[in-house]
């Protein structure tokens, strides 16, 4: 697939390989700075879909991860919960339009060190993942290509981030050597492996930027206690 809109007429948010520096499982390997990722934030293709999206109460980003490691450990976004919403906190859903992600899912117990889930999702090029309410998330590209995702997300928050670098990461590192445990929590469950469900949920021909013709599906983002059932169906846990 390639992304519909074309980056070089956007200006990215970057976050660099310094700025990584509290999440990473080997801080000290980092040897030189370096563009770790980019986010393309809001976008649209005409001014009447811009207009569209924000009455939707949504926000459609890109996020580009070129390939690279830092010591053992694959390149990676920083990590983030959201903001609780009438008792569930929001939803995101991604898709990857150019290589191949891992998603790691993280569930917090009573205390932010303490895991009660810990899922890792593989997801594909035109493959769809709905990251379920409650969980923080970290985007892992473990590959020798760049990833491209866009996401749909409810614009009215903001993207918790202080959790994961006060643990200095998720609960595992994924690295050339396999998962690493983060020993800064307390309780870790085993990882489970997870397949995601949400394409064909939401069944979408081609980039997911055209699920703005059928805004009833999107609503799982912006009310997501009115659709408790589509995440049971979303992942596929083994």
């Amino acid at each position: 697939m390639k992304p519909l809109v074309n980056f070089e007429e956007l200006t990215p948010a970057i976050r660099f390989a310094e700025d990584l520096k509290p999440v990473l499982y080997q801080p000290d390997q980092l040897r030189e700075n370096f563009p770790a990722y980019y986010m393309y934030r809001d976008c649209s293709l005409s001014e009447e879909d811009a207009r569209r999206i924000a009455e939707l109460g949504l926000r459609y980003d890109y996020t580009v991860i070129p390939p690279a490691r830092i010591g053992e450990e694959f390149i990676k976004t920083y990590g983030h919960y959201h903001p609780i919403h009438r008792e569930i906190s929001y939803p995101e859903l991604y898709q990857v339009i150019e290589g191949r992600a891992v998603f790691l899912l993280q569930k917090r117990g009573e205390r932010e060190d303490e895991l009660l889930d810990f899922i890792a999702v593989e997801v594909k090029e035109g493959e769809m993942l709905l990251v379920p309410p409650d969980y923080g998330h970290v985007m892992v590209n473990p590959s020798d290509e760049r990833l491209v995702t866009s996401n749909w997300v409810c614009r009215s928050f903001q993207s918790l981030y202080e959790p994961y670098a006060r643990l200095r990461g998720a609960g595992y590192y994924l690295t050339a050597g396999g998962w690493v445990e983060n020993r800064n929590y307390r309780k870790l469950p085993e990882v489970r492996e997870g397949r995601s469900a949400a394409s064909e949920l939401f069944d979408v021909d081609g980039e997911m930027y055209h699920l703005i013709e059928k805004p009833e599906l999107l609503g799982v983002l912006t009310n997501p206690e009115k659709h408790r059932g589509v995440f049971e169906r979303a992942l596929d846990i083994d």
